[in-house]
């Protein structure tokens, strides 16, 4: 009977994954006190930069079109290359058949 090396992998793993659930109970536990909670919604303050929702949504889709035109623009450059070059392979072929 030999050193099963499969066990030893799983301690560990075992032992961060308690770790982690009781990280995760303590901190639910604390969360749930009443005195800990808030029942209203606080803005962040400090901050100077306030950007809306509605422009964030815009320059979202305006950085998803031109990714989206870069790499059809790139796709087609690639494209055309293949086929300059299957021609001048498919005429070389031509050539050497024609010997």
């Amino acid at each position: 009977m030999g050193y099963d090396h499969r066990r030893t992998r799983f301690v560990p793993i075992a032992a961060l994954g308690a770790v982690t659930l009781a990280a995760d109970f303590a901190v639910a536990q604390t969360a749930t006190e009443p005195g800990q909670r808030s029942a209203e919604f606080r803005a962040v303050e400090g901050g100077t930069e306030m950007v809306s929702g509605g422009t964030l949504l815009v320059e979202a889709y305006a950085a998803l079109w031109i990714i989206l035109l870069g790499f059809l623009l790139i796709s087609w450059r690639r494209q055309t290359r293949i086929d300059a070059r299957v021609d001048e392979l498919e005429k070389a072929l031509a050539r050497s058949g024609a010997k």
